[in-house]
């Protein structure tokens, strides 16, 4: 799972990064340092962790470190600023492991360029906030999602997908081999949170789900709507890579969610438990 660990702690070195330009009034170097720290998510949400860590093993060590030439079409500056910002605090950054953490992100910049995903980051992180939480895939049912996750060569890790109109989890753990599929309550707060606010009087309605479809085919959500289904609330997501919506009844999403956050707070307890009769 180290490469997790890697992961994770780039990220936060950026965020540090980024929380000190920002203070400091440097608010352009800020966003340099959010594009570098989303780099890391985006990688990660598409579940290609072990994907960085195949490449890692065949960039080669030099001084000053690999750029990738790809960076050198780039029409579009950010890209560029970005490494050279990573570039930057790579050779200013004082100890061994600050120096780690720069230098994985020169490499997140340069495997992002070498496998031909800038236009897909820049989109995610551009538009991210007018995007519904990242999935990867759509399947009509389990069986569906659990044939893809076996047939892979190489499973997410992890990675969200969609079966039906629920959020899952697909996994695969490299070190043991396990896989496996798992709710993942990701829409969940949204609902809490907007119904909270208020659902607008003025939703749309319609008897049927082939109705609402057709809507918000030409209307889609941006990214999340409220509309009434056959007299009941629901919560349209707008899955624009996956070119779809999902559905998710208002009132079932929030018991659901209630039950996940009060079974999250019997979980440590249960652990004491365990641990005190043992």
């Amino acid at each position: 799972m180290r490469i997790f660990e890697t992961l994770a702690d780039a990220s936060q070195f950026a965020r540090s990064r980024q929380h000190s330009a920002t203070s400091a009034g440097q608010e352009e170097e800020g966003e340099l340092w959010r594009y570098l720290r989303e780099t890391t998510d985006f990688s990660h949400q598409l579940g290609q962790a072990y994907r960085f860590e195949d490449y890692l093993q065949g960039v080669p060590s030099t001084s000053p470190p690999y750029v990738s030439a790809a960076l050198d079409s780039r029409q579009e500056a950010t890209s560029r600023r970005a490494m050279a910002l990573a570039l930057k605090a790579l050779a200013v950054t004082h100890g061994p492991e600050q120096a780690r953490h720069a230098l994985v992100l020169v490499h997140l910049v340069n495997f992002l360029a070498d496998t031909g995903q800038l236009d897909d980051f820049a989109d995610f992180f551009t538009h991210r906030l007018d995007y519904a939480p990242l999935a990867m895939a759509s399947f009509a049912t389990r069986e569906e999602a659990e044939a893809w996750l076996k047939e892979l060569e190489e499973p997410p890790s992890p990675a969200r997908i969609l079966i039906g109109d629920r959020y899952y989890l697909a996994w695969y753990s490299r070190e043991d081999g396990s896989q496996d599929i798992a709710r993942d309550f990701t829409i969940e707060p949204y609902i809490e949170e907007l119904t909270a606010r208020g659902i607008p009087p003025n939703s749309p309605s319609f008897q049927s789900r082939k109705e609402a479809e057709s809507w918000l085919a030409s209307h889609p959500a941006s990214p999340f709507a409220f509309l009434s289904l056959a007299g009941e609330y629901y919560f349209a997501v707008h899955h624009k890579r996956l070119r779809r919506h999902t559905l998710h009844p208002v009132a079932l999403s929030l018991s659901e969610w209630a039950a996940e956050k009060e079974a999250a707070k019997r979980q440590p307890s249960q652990r004491r438990t365990v641990r005190q009769s043992q």
